[in-house]
């Protein structure tokens, strides 16, 4: 007979406060990082892993965020052991594309659809920074998700010619060469002006900040926090009446490369 695992007396009384908040909710905002995604089988946040892509242990040079880097499309195409083309970085996507699909979605996603359809809760919204889909595929509405850096099972031109997105399907099915780790063959392109087409992913983020003051700096501190944080690739317009709380303050300015007005 299995032995249930015991729980440390703090820990269980932090569970039975976040019971009765729940309970006591009206809305819920869920908000989900890379996490669910590393205790569910996928290393895809390591910097230098085989589980990221094996190709990466032979190259020390390179890491998971060079390869998330959108200018890899903007490269002239090739099958080259130079690993400087659009082939080479495509590989990498399809690697990550085929191991997000092939991982069963946390089954935390629907433990906490569960707690979103209580009849007491009147509404809820998804905020994500994976680009699995996993939400999508365990129920969730998808009106009611953000995935703030773009999904994976998406497509798009690079020059956003349309501003349209393509449904991935078998764009990125490839055939590998084995000596340099690039793909071989026809690379997606985009079906209007032919350019290249690449992952919807790296979302650039623009906060609008609409008349929040000083007095009650909460909003301007969340807006403030987004705009500094490297995570993100967030720009920041701040419109306010009175023109001292409409600027953007140099001690935030000097923490980014991000533009702020």
């Amino acid at each position: 007979m299995d032995t249930l695992p015991t729980i440390d007396g703090g820990i269980e009384a932090c569970i039975d406060k976040a019971a009765e908040l729940i309970l006591n909710s009206d809305a819920i905002l869920f908000t989900s990082g890379a996490g669910w995604i590393l205790s569910n089988g996928s290393d895809i946040n390591k910097d230098i892993s085989s589980e990221v892509w094996p190709p990466l242990l032979k190259y020390p040079e390179l890491d998971f965020t060079r390869m998330n880097n959108a200018q890899w499309f903007r490269k002239a195409e090739g099958n080259s052991d130079k690993h400087n083309t659009p082939n080479f970085s495509y590989a990498f996507w399809a690697y990550r594309y085929n191991t997000d699909n092939s991982i069963t979605p946390h089954f935390g996603y629907q433990i906490v659809k569960q707690w979103s359809e209580m009849n007491h809760i009147k509404s809820s919204f998804n905020f994500t920074g994976n680009i699995d889909g996993h939400r999508l595929r365990s129920g969730w509405n998808p009106s009611a998700l953000v995935e703030c850096y773009g999904s994976i099972h998406y497509m798009q031109c690079i020059n956003k010619c349309r501003k349209r997105l393509v449904d991935t399907k078998d764009s990125l099915k490839f055939n590998i060469d084995p000596k340099t780790d690039c793909v071989i063959g026809r690379l997606p392109h985009c079906l209007y002006c032919k350019q290249l087409a690449r992952p919807n992913t790296q979302a650039k983020l623009l906060v609008i900040e609409l008349g929040a003051d000083t007095t009650l700096p909460k909003v301007r501190n969340e807006s403030a926090s987004i705009f500094i944080d490297r995570k993100w690739t967030a720009n920041i317009i701040r419109i306010n009446s009175s023109t001292g709380d409409s600027v953007v303050e140099s001690c935030y300015r000097n923490k980014t490369n991000n533009q702020g007005i």
